[in-house]
């Protein structure tokens, strides 16, 4: 079986669009701005919250936002965001849960590494999957680049003392499968998530359509 197995967290073992949508429109709705449908802000999900912030403005990513426009919705949604992601707002995906304890129970070693700031990730995980024992939970604190740059997936690599094609980065998206591919460890990608199912299905990788599809292929040799 996979022994090493890192998790991306939005789109993949959580659906968490209810919650960032309700962070994304308060914080537009205090800047008196137009708020977007959850449909809308799915496809903005995925580089982290500033590139987040600066779609819902209308521009490309945060590099192409004017940094004052960026800043003034990018600070609402960082005092918005950790209170309105609880509840119904962000629920594991049917069949996680279980997954999860079945390849710890297995010997898999686990792991989670998210673009989401890390303020959130981590109390997110351990409230949503607390009998999980991950070796990290790793959101974006500024330590590592946030993916698709390798840096954090190969620390996790390194203190785990294995080669990085001994781990597996199951992610929704091609920031998880370019982040994979600059570690040179292996991706598995599911059909669940918040990316393009096409550009998913481009990508040299196995695409999951369930749960137990993917156990299965994390279970096997």
């Amino acid at each position: 079986m996979k022994r090493h197995i890192v998790f991306d967290l939005d789109g993949t073992l959580v659906d968490s669009l209810p919650g960032i949508a309700e962070g994304v429109n308060r914080s537009l709705r205090a800047l008196g701005l137009q708020e977007h449908s959850p449909a809308a802000i799915r496809n903005m999900i995925g580089s982290g919250a500033a590139n987040l912030c600066g779609k819902a403005l209308g521009y490309e990513d945060a590099a192409h936002t004017p940094p004052d426009e960026l800043e003034a919705l990018h600070s609402i949604f960082r005092k918005e965001y950790p209170t309105c992601w609880q509840g119904d707002y962000t629920r594991p995906y049917a069949g996680i849960a279980d997954m999860l304890t079945r390849l710890s129970g297995e010997g898999a070693m686990l792991a989670v590494l998210s673009n989401k700031p890390h303020d959130v990730t981590e109390p997110m995980v351990k409230a949503l999957f607390p009998h999980i024992p991950f070796s990290f939970i790793m959101g974006h604190t500024g330590q590592f680049p946030r993916k698709p740059a390798p840096d954090a997936l190969l620390h996790m690599a390194e203190s785990w003392g294995v080669a990085p094609q001994e781990v597996v980065l199951v992610g929704d998206s091609l920031f998880d499968a370019q982040t994979a591919k600059n570690a040179g460890a292996a991706t598995a990608l599911v059909a669940w998530g918040y990316a393009n199912i096409c550009e998913l299905a481009a990508w040299p990788a196995p695409l999951f359509g369930s749960v137990d599809e993917l156990h299965h292929y994390l279970s096997q040799s």
